[in-house]
């Protein structure tokens, strides 16, 4: 038996595990996660490795179902099906939000410890910031487990792309994005150190963790309404003393509570589970931060200008993601505020929290890659003639489900993001992809720069299974 019992050996399920031993030794911890250990695998070390990760066995490869926004389609999601779940799988990219965003959630929960200034202490002890000298230490820690770089190498296109969404945007540079204020053309700031992936339970140390890998959770065991321990799927059962935390991350908690009894009637007496908990609200409102991605063909690709040129020689290219910029904009209220009134059917006041002009709706990466070409049926080469344009919705207000399929633990839950269910998120990343293409169309962009197609459509569940 164990004092505490960890479900999810993924990014909060490592960090929760190390900081229970760290602080307090003498406590026994358990913590269990689906897939294995590969914190050694060449391609989670090596940023490269990265792009091959998406449909492999190290990634749980969603596919939601039919999208009616999506004119039907299955929309591809990933996450990190290993011992430090997505942290050792996506792209390190390391991003803290703005204050409002946090702010707002405190006053939601009426808790000011979940304000940005309540927040604050643990962001600085989770860093160690890359730029000792300037960095304001107010704002940010230097003795922290992750380390951190910003546009640490020197790509051809960075001076000529911010150039490019200076024009194109009207935003300012901004120095610090990880600061509160995320608004503006900053420096694309990433986790990886040394050109070394620094997935959280490395990170953050495992040390006298009892860790069990390739285990999946069938069920939640319970007394009454506590939770006391869990049973696997090879029906051997875990007790815990003090606590159970469930961390299986925003898609598979809800299915593992529903599994144990605890969600909506309804829902459970579909698949013949008995209701040992009423908790209506598990698996509602689920909402995800969509990304639309343009490719552009560069005109001068013979420079070595993207990855895959047999030109792109510079071995610090290959210490991180081939990306140096990030940029964060706002939707004017004149674009927001009349979506907003049709998905509320009535006035929304000026003082929304939603259409304050500090917030953060859309975020553009460009990436000196075609990233996430294979997820598409457009034919691009990975061979430097490409890069990729994201345009991401970072403040959806859509909202979907998570549902059982089965009663069966391994299988996929029914992901209902219900993308673009809303005006205000489509008024929002139409005016997130004008920002785009006008940033690419201004001379600056357009000189290295062309379309290669304005489309983004991912493949349907049948043709990349």
């Amino acid at each position: 038996m164990a004092e505490y019992l960890v479900l999810g050996g993924g990014l909060a399920g490592c960090v929760l595990a190390s900081r229970l031993k760290q602080y307090d030794p003498s406590v026994s911890v358990t913590l269990v996660e689906g897939g294995p250990d590969e914190h050694a695998n060449p391609l989670m070390i090596e940023p490269m490795g990265t792009f091959q990760l998406h449909m492999s066995n190290f990634e749980y490869n969603y596919c939601t179902t039919p999208q009616a926004n999506y004119d039907g389609r299955q929309v591809y999601n990933s996450g990190g099906k290993v011992l430090s779940g997505s942290s050792s799988v996506n792209y390190a990219m390391w991003t803290r939000g703005g204050a409002d965003d946090y702010n707002l959630w405190a006053k939601l929960v009426s808790d000011n410890k979940w304000s940005y200034e309540g927040l604050l202490p643990f962001f600085r002890k989770s860093e160690t910031h890359h730029d000792i000298k300037n960095g304001n230490p107010r704002q940010h820690g230097f003795d922290g487990p992750i380390h951190t770089t910003a546009s640490a190498r020197d790509y051809p296109l960075r001076d000529l792309l911010r150039s490019a969404f200076f024009k194109g945007t009207n935003l300012p540079f901004n120095q610090d994005p990880n600061g509160g204020n995320p608004i503006g053309v900053a420096p694309y700031t990433e986790n990886w150190r040394d050109g070394k992936r620094q997935p959280a339970g490395k990170a953050y140390g495992l040390d006298g963790v009892n860790i069990i890998t390739n285990a999946w959770v069938s069920r939640i065991i319970l007394d009454g309404k506590t939770a006391k321990g869990a049973e696997l799927s090879n029906g051997q059962k875990i007790f815990a003393s003090r606590e159970v935390i469930v961390s299986c991350g925003a898609i598979r908690t809800p299915q593992v509570l529903m599994l144990s009894g605890i969600g909506p009637a309804a829902e459970l007496a579909k698949h013949g589970i008995k209701q040992e908990i009423d908790s209506p609200e598990v698996g509602l409102n689920f909402h995800d931060h969509i990304a639309m991605c343009q490719f552009y063909k560069i005109k001068h690709a013979d420079k070595g200008l993207s990855a895959g040129s047999p030109e792109w020689k510079d071995p610090t290219y290959l210490l991180g993601i081939p990306a140096d910029t990030v940029v964060t904009a706002s939707v004017p209220k004149e674009i927001l505020q009349p979506a907003m009134e049709m998905d509320r059917g009535q006035k929304v006041p000026d003082g929304d929290p939603h259409l304050k002009p500090t917030r953060g709706h859309i975020e553009m990466l460009p990436l000196y890659a075609n990233t996430e070409a294979p997820l598409t049926d457009l034919n691009i080469p990975f061979d430097g003639t490409v890069i990729t344009l994201g345009t991401l919705l970072l403040l959806p207000t859509s909202r979907g489900s998570i549902r059982l399929a089965s009663t069966d633990p391994h299988a996929d839950p029914l992901i209902d993001p219900n993308y673009y269910d809303t005006a205000a998120d489509r008024a929002a990343l139409r005016h997130g992809m004008r920002l785009a293409m006008r940033s690419f169309e201004t001379q600056r962009g357009a000189s290295h720069c062309r379309a290669r197609d304005r489309t983004y459509r991912l493949l349907s569940v049948d043709q990349w299974q």
